[in-house]
């Protein structure tokens, strides 16, 4: 298992990297415009609570490993209340017809948001417990690296403006750290976990894919945010 968590810091590493957050990270550009990305995220944001409560979340259970993704999914499970709280603060949430608003969430502008989230679940559907973990890992991993560097944003948004943002905000990112799976105990006893070559390489490669994905999905924000596309933006 050393082997797949060496593989997730490498992915990791690669993607902090990313155009995205040298975006979020100048401050010479007003930070409602660093975040105005924020309704095109919807759809992941949306599908991340039904991976966590309906894809990966097993009962009843007596593996070890399930019992830490149960744990974590519950950890987990309220963080789309906070995005729905904050588009409001952020002036992102106009009234729009219910059609528009699907047009929107299904537009050709946020289908790397959407295929993230597909294929998440796909990765975690009906598999075993330790590849969920592995999974876990993952999302977590990139998770921490976009929420870090959002929040630092979300900071400068309510200094300037008084709206504490929650999702998008510090809070967000404090609680990255509290997770178990974070904890050194349950890492040692990951990295502990001996694997035979073959296992160990379809792991790797479940990681390598699942960057992918995110690698494409903060590009798709990235373009959001610079070209200022709307809510109202049409399928295409």
């Amino acid at each position: 298992m050393r082997r797949v968590m060496a593989t997730i810091r490498k992915r990791t590493l690669e993607y902090a990297q990313q155009p995205l957050f040298q975006f979020l990270a100048d401050t010479a550009v007003p930070a409602a415009t660093r975040l105005s990305f924020a309704p095109c995220v919807a759809h992941f944001v949306m599908s991340f609570a039904d991976l966590y409560a309906d894809v990966l979340f097993e009962e009843p259970t007596q593996n070890k490993y399930q019992q830490l993704v149960n744990t974590h999914t519950k950890e987990d499970e309220n963080h789309f209340r906070w995005f729905l709280a904050d588009l409001e603060k952020l002036g992102a949430d106009p009234q729009v017809r219910f059609s528009d608003a699907l047009r929107f969430v299904w537009g050709t502008h946020t289908r790397q948001m959407r295929l993230l989230s597909y294929h998440m679940c796909r990765l975690g559907f009906r598999v075993e417990p330790l590849q969920k973990l592995v999974l876990v890992h993952c999302i977590e991993a990139a998770g921490k690296v976009t929420v870090d560097s959002v929040s630092k944003v979300g900071r400068e948004f309510s200094q300037q403006t008084g709206a504490r943002l929650v999702y998008f905000g510090p809070h967000h990112s404090e609680t990255e750290s509290e997770h178990t799976v974070e904890g050194d105990e349950t890492r040692q006893m990951i990295e502990g976990i001996e694997l035979d070559a073959a296992t160990a390489e379809r792991y790797s490669v479940i990681a390598d894919e699942a960057f992918q994905y995110f690698t494409a999905f903060s590009g798709e924000m990235l373009d959001f945010a610079r070209n200022g596309k709307k809510l109202d933006a049409s399928r295409g």
